[in-house]
C-alpha cells in the first residue's frame, strides 16, 4: 500500500454572503481555483483519476461534475460531490486518499466549494410530513435531528455546549477578538499569499482582493452590544459565530509514487483521517472525541503535534480545543479561524489544510516529520480530523 501524499493546494478569496461573489456560482469559483491549481502545478489532465468536491448548500445534480466541466477539464475526467455538510472538503479528501491506498488511482483533486450568494430557495414539498398547510414552507436550514424542523438549531446546538462546559461569554468574544486580529496581522504579513486566487469576476466590475470579512476594526465594546442569536441564550451571538461565506479550495492528493516519477515536491504525507458522530443537538462538540480518537490511534499526545487548524464555526470550538484537549494556544489556529475568514462549509476542509500546511512551515520550517492535525466539528453532529505530517 502506497503513501498518500498532500503535493500542495489552492483556495479563493472568501466572500461574505450576498457580497462580492453574490453573481458567482459555487462552479464558477471552483472551476477557476481547479483550473488555477493545475497550472500552478504542472498536472496533466490525463493523469487525474477524478476531481472529489465537498458542496452542502447546492443544487445537487453533482455540482463536482458541472465543476470540472467549467473548469474545460476532459469529459472523460469523472467527478464526485460529498455533502457531510461542514466536513465535506475533509471527507472528499478522504475519500481521495482511501482510493489512492486502495489502488484506485494515483491522482485525485480533493477539496470544496460553496456559494451561500446563488444556493437554490428551498421549499417543502406538500407531501412531506414537515409541510406546513396555508403557511411559509420556505426553509434555510436542513434538518439535522429527527423531530420539528428548527432554524436555529446550529446556534442552539453551540449554546448548549457553552452551557454545559460552563463557558464565560467574554472569553468567547476573546476568541473571536484573537481571530480577527490574526487574520489581519495575516493579511498584512502574506503568509498566505501564494495559496490564495482571486476568481475570475465575469465581466463584472468588482475587484477581489482580499477575503471579505476579516475585520481589524471589531472591538470588545461592539461584541459585548451584540444580542444571542438563541431566545433566552447568552453566550452565541453573531460576533463570536461565523458568517455564511463563498469560496472554494483544493488540494492535489497522489500516491508516493506518482509524486515521485512526475518531480513533485511532496507538502506532506497524509496519514489519517476519520469521522466521529455525537449528540446532534450539540454538534460543536463531536471536535472533541474525533481528535482524542486520531490521537490515540497514532499512539500520539497533543504536545506531539506542532500545529493545529480547526474550523472555527463558533468560540466554543476554541475553549474546548484549548481546555478540554489542552491545546497549546500558540500552536492553535495561528493565523485566525472561521470567525473572521468565514465558513463556505463544502470547502472549509481544503481552507484548513491549506492553512495547516502554512502554519506547519512557519513554527518549524527546518523539521522533517513534524504532525499538523485539522478538525471540522459539522452539522448533524459528526466531528472529522486529519493528520499529516511534513515532509
Amino acid at each position: 500500500m502506497d503513501k498518500v501524499c498532500i503535493v500542495g493546494g489552492l483556495r479563493s478569496f472568501i466572500g461574505v454572503e450576498k457580497g462580492m461573489y453574490k453573481h458567482l456560482t459555487a462552479e464558477e469559483i471552483g472551476a477557476d481555483v481547479l483550473r488555477a491549481l493545475l497550472n500552478k502545478y504542472k498536472i496533466s489532465e490525463n493523469d487525474i483519476d477524478g476531481i472529489i468536491v465537498g458542496n452542502s448548500v447546492g443544487g445537487c445534480g453533482n455540482p463536482a461534475r458541472l465543476l470540472t466541466l467549467e473548469a474545460g477539464l476532459p469529459e472523460n475526467i469523472p467527478a464526485l460531490t460529498v455533502d457531510t455538510q461542514c466536513g465535506s472538503g475533509l471527507e472528499a479528501m478522504a475519500i481521495a486518499a482511501a482510493k489512492i491506498e486502495a489502488g484506485l488511482g494515483d491522482l485525485f483533486i480533493a477539496g470544496g466549494a460553496e456559494s451561500c450568494s446563488t444556493k437554490p430557495i428551498r421549499t417543502r414539498n406538500e407531501n412531506h410530513p414537515d409541510y406546513i398547510k396555508d403557511g411559509n414552507n420556505v426553509y434555510n436550514v436542513a434538518k439535522f435531528v429527527p423531530g420539528s424542523p428548527d432554524e436555529l438549531t446550529m446556534f442552539r446546538g453551540a449554546e448548549r455546549v457553552a452551557v454545559k462546559w460552563n463557558m464565560d461569554k467574554d472569553e468567547l468574544d476573546a476568541w473571536a477578538l484573537r481571530s480577527h486580529r490574526l487574520a489581519t496581522q495575516t493579511r498584512d504579513e502574506a503568509p498566505l499569499n501564494d495559496i490564495i486566487i482571486a476568481p475570475n469576476m465575469r465581466n463584472r466590475d468588482e475587484e477581489v482582493n482580499a477575503d471579505e470579512t476579516v475585520r481589524p476594526k471589531i472591538s470588545e465594546k461592539l461584541l459585548k452590544r451584540l444580542q444571542p442569536l438563541v431566545p433566552n441564550g447568552k453566550y452565541v451571538t453573531a460576533g463570536n459565530a461565523c458568517l455564511t461565506q463563498d469560496g472554494a479550495a483544493f488540494v492535489i492528493i497522489c500516491s508516493k509514487k506518482y509524486a515521485e516519477e512526475h518531480n513533485l515536491k511532496i507538502e506532506a504525507e497524509l496519514v489519517d483521517v476519520l469521522s466521529v458522530g455525537v449528540d446532534p443537538n450539540c454538534s460543536p462538540a463531536s471536535t472533541v472525541p474525533v481528535v482524542e480518537k486520531l490521537l490515540e490511534r497514532n499512539a500520539l499526545k497533543v504536545q506531539d503535534i506542532t500545529a493545529w487548524e480547526f474550523n472555527e464555526a463558533f468560540a466554543v470550538i476554541d475553549v474546548l480545543a484549548t481546555k478540554e484537549l489542552g491545546i497549546p494556544e500558540t500552536r492553535y489556529n495561528i493565523f485566525g479561524g472561521a470567525i473572521a475568514y468565514g465558513h463556505p462549509y463544502g470547502a472549509s476542509g481544503g481552507i484548513i489544510t491549506l492553512h495547516l500546511l502554512k502554519a506547519l512551515d512557519r513554527l518549524e520550517a527546518a523539521h522533517e516529520n513534524s504532525y499538523g492535525v485539522c478538525s471540522i466539528a459539522a452539522a448533524g453532529g459528526i466531528g472529522t480530523a486529519m493528520l499529516i505530517r511534513k515532509v
